[in-house]
């Protein structure tokens, strides 16, 4: 049984190399945690921020890029474990198709991968903290009424994830200790599991895209042909 369409606010990806040098800046460290508290405390934000049910959201979105710009309409779909993004152009063609299972992106020959952040920070996007199986903590601690955890991906990757309570405010896949793709999310809306906002940036390649969230609702299970998009 489907529940009523909640109305949500801006869920925004703009790429702006300037905004990340700003928000970089004068930022205390965090305050160290033991190792056993740290851990506890990771597997606890890993547990609250995961998705509770089939859930569909609506949104609007605009990509601006050196050799991209344009806009339409978009549908997420996300169970516990899985998730997929379908952007449309106006005109109903695709332009974008991308599917998260566990931790495995899964991405149409055909179509661009550009638009879409790596699977971390798309989870991120969400609202989800899932580094991943096999992900190594590095360090971590409290940080501004929060927890800010850096880890290393199995690919070896690094990734820095700012948490708060019951979810992800910023994930930022780092090379060298600079920040080269982030996702900043707001908390959610009332009434919601899900941000009311989220920013992608990619600062190298000089990306932007914006979506704006117009719904969400609780559905039946998705079915499983869905989670494979290159077929």
């Amino acid at each position: 049984m489907r529940v009523p369409i909640v109305r949500l606010a801006v869920w925004v990806l703009p790429v702006l190399l300037t905004g990340f040098a700003g928000a970089c800046s004068g930022r205390p460290p965090p305050v160290a945690l033991p190792p056993q508290d740290l851990d506890a405390a990771i597997r606890l934000a890993e547990r609250d921020s995961r998705i509770a049910r089939a859930t569909q959201l609506t949104f609007t979105w605009r990509a601006r890029e050196p050799d991209f710009r344009h806009d339409g309409l978009g549908v997420a779909r996300v169970e516990p474990d899985r998730a997929r993004l379908d952007l449309f152009l106006d005109n109903g063609e695709v332009a974008a198709i991308a599917a998260l299972v566990g931790d495995e992106l899964r991405v149409p020959e055909a179509l661009p991968l550009e638009l879409v952040p790596p699977p971390a920070l798309l989870w991120a996007a969400f609202g989800v903290f899932r580094p991943g199986n096999g992900a190594q903590v590095l360090d971590g601690g409290r940080a501004g009424g929060g927890l800010e955890v850096r880890l290393r991906l199995p690919g070896g990757d690094s990734v820095r994830y700012r948490l708060r309570e019951h979810g992800v405010a910023e994930a930022a896949l780092l090379d060298g200790g600079a920040v080269v793709e982030r996702v900043r999310v707001s908390a959610p809306g009332e009434g919601s599991a899900y941000p009311s906002e989220a920013t992608y940036r990619n600062l190298r390649e000089y990306r932007e895209l914006k979506l704006r969230l117009e719904s969400f609702e609780h559905v039946e299970p998705f079915p499983p042909y869905i989670w494979d998009p290159g077929r």
